[in-house]
């Protein structure tokens, strides 16, 4: 089975999804600079499935540190990028670390994909992207309003960036 790295692997959702991709067969590197998450959450990864996985203390906005995770991993096939601050109050009292993290990761990512030839991204978004919606509930054919934080409006940014960036990838 393909490798797939996930970013933020350290973290709640992304533990939980290594758990999935292990148990389906997949190979599974991390990269989680522990910033909001600690590695001890992988020791309950091995206890569920059996398996170490490695984590690369990185971060993300080091594109040089990021690149060399995908040149020890020739076989990444694909990235789910989950790492990013996520704090919504958080990101009105601290804009600029906000977008400098969430934006300049996923550009890491994004460059060392192309580098390396890895056609496939799933990109973490929120349902905040939608800011204050007209109607409810909110479906993906809601209308995008104005981001009502600087967290809301990197997770936007991120979802324009991703298909011009990276046009070969199918939109779910």
């Amino acid at each position: 089975m393909p490798t797939i790295l996930v970013t933020g692997g350290c973290g709640y959702i992304g533990s939980h999804t290594i758990v999935d991709l292990i148990d389906n067969g997949f190979e599974v590197v991390s990269v989680d600079n522990l910033v909001n998450s600690s590695e001890d959450i992988l020791e309950g990864v091995f206890a569920i499935t059996g398996k170490r996985v490695l984590n690369y203390r990185v971060d993300l906005c080091d594109y040089a540190a990021t690149l060399r995770i995908f040149e020890q991993h020739p076989d990444i096939a694909g990235v789910i990028h989950f790492a990013a601050l996520k704090s919504v109050g958080e990101s009105v009292q601290q804009p600029l670390r906000y977008f400098h993290n969430n934006l300049n990761s996923l550009l890491s990512i994004i460059s060392a994909m192309e580098k390396s030839g890895v056609p496939h991204l799933i990109f973490s978004s929120s349902c905040s992207v939608y800011g204050n919606a007209k109607e409810l509930p909110v479906t993906e054919n809601t209308p995008i309003e104005e981001a009502e934080s600087p967290y809301a409006r990197t997770k936007q940014m991120g979802e324009a960036i991703i298909p011009r960036l990276l046009p070969h990838l199918p939109r779910l």
